[in-house]
């Protein structure tokens, strides 16, 4: 239960239109100046749902600001400006889900928290611009000025993309078997007994790009995550029983890459297991390819796994998106099969399925269902009380129904 909410008082002056405020119910009074100066400032200026959006969203900030950084209203008056490591933690805070028991872990959707971003850079220009126009020396003040800009660059770098936003909007159809099967007939890469003709990449990038798309089969992981993983044996185990470690990224790590793709916020780690010749196909890859593409990028060079071409360093998943989409160079009808998150939706599906058909038979209704919940948040990196698994399997039971209600009307 969240100690701050909105609730609107009548505005004599303003033919009792209804001001919304924001309240601090646990103690039954107004907080800190600057939210009624913003909310009113708003109010002025925009349509009364989005005050109200906006404050809902400031609600969540002053939580955050109650639990985790009681001080920050006197270091603004002080013009000491947020750091980027408490709004890494800030970010991390907004995912969360009010609704719900807060040790539940349980996220609000890609919008909410987009929205939610966007209403926290507003308010902090807002807020620090209280105090930055008071300061004499105009240096000073461009500084600080500055010092803000930056760290609404930074916070607002936390946003989901358009597509992730899409894709937990819309519902994804899953590849089917004959697309999964030319998509893997195109990646293959070609050998000296072996030329590959529809293969749209040049033979030094054939065996990276074959390894990008493979794991992204054989995994369903998110296409940041993939970007995350490091070429070390923490992360890659490429032995008897090969498999493959995602780690939560940490943002305090030495290692910790500053492109957008971290993904820091809502990857859970997790080890899964990937087949003997993708597994060769890796080795390959590390042994022959990775070394050639790899230069000092900012001045070193890259733990991660897979190579730009272009700088040396890590990829990105733009990058990944650009290999994707080169897929259908030579194969105009892949155009709308192939995105990452589709080979996501692609793998709960079969794991969903192959779960089913070991519990064929089981008098176990429950111990199946707790068992499903439990393997698929594992697998997609959720929290254990996540709704995600039913989005990403939809599909698969929509079409056991179909196929359960046509065996029906054929007896």
């Amino acid at each position: 239960m969240m100690n701050y909410q909105v609730e609107y008082i009548p505005h004599p002056q303003y033919g009792n239109q209804l001001l919304p405020l924001l309240i601090n119910v646990r103690k039954n009074e107004l907080p800190e100046p600057s939210a009624a100066l913003w909310g009113w400032s708003l109010w002025l200026s925009n349509r009364f749902n989005t005050v109200k959006g906006r404050l809902r969203d400031l609600c969540v900030f002053y939580e955050y600001v109650d639990r985790h950084y009681p001080r920050f209203f006197e270091d603004a008056a002080e013009c000491k400006i947020i750091k980027r490591r408490q709004v890494n933690d800030l970010a991390t805070f907004l995912l969360l889900n009010f609704q719900y028991d807060i040790e539940d872990g349980i996220q609000v959707s890609p919008s909410t928290f987009n929205r939610r971003i966007d209403s926290i850079k507003l308010f902090l220009q807002y807020h620090y611009s209280r105090y930055i126009e008071k300061i004499s020396d105009i240096e000073r003040a461009d500084a600080l000025s500055r010092e803000v800009a930056r760290i609404n660059a930074h916070l607002g770098k936390k946003k989901y993309s358009s597509a992730e936003v899409e894709n937990q909007t819309q519902s994804a159809e899953p590849l089917t078997e004959e697309q999964v099967n030319l998509i893997r007939d195109i990646v293959r890469p070609s050998e000296n007994d072996f030329i590959n003709d529809v293969n749209p990449f040049r033979p030094s990038l054939q065996r990276r790009n074959a390894c990008l798309v493979m794991l992204l089969c054989e995994l369903g992981c998110r296409a940041s995550e993939l970007m995350l993983i490091r070429h070390n044996g923490e992360d890659l185990k490429l032995t008897t029983n090969p498999t493959v470690v995602i780690k939560t990224q940490r943002t305090n790590d030495s290692e910790h890459r500053g492109r957008r793709d971290g993904a820091s916020h809502k990857t859970l780690g997790r080890e899964l297991p990937i087949s003997q010749g993708l597994a060769e196909l890796l080795i390959d890859y590390i042994e022959e390819d990775r070394p050639k593409l790899r230069k000092p990028f900012n001045g070193k060079l890259t733990p991660y796994l897979f190579v730009s071409e272009k700088d040396g360093g890590p990829m990105t998943t733009d990058g990944l998106e650009y290999v994707l989409d080169s897929l259908y160079r030579k194969i105009p009808s892949l155009k709308d099969a192939v995105h990452p998150h589709q080979f996501r939706v692609t793998r709960g599906g079969e794991l969903r399925d192959s779960i089913d058909t070991e519990y064929d038979g089981s008098n176990s209704p429950m111990k199946k269902a707790g068992d499903m919940q439990d393997t698929l948040t594992t697998w997609g990196g959720w929290s254990s009380t996540s709704s995600m698994p039913k989005r990403y399997t939809n599909s698969l039971l929509q079409k056991r129904i179909r196929e359960y209600l046509a065996k029906k009307e054929a007896a």
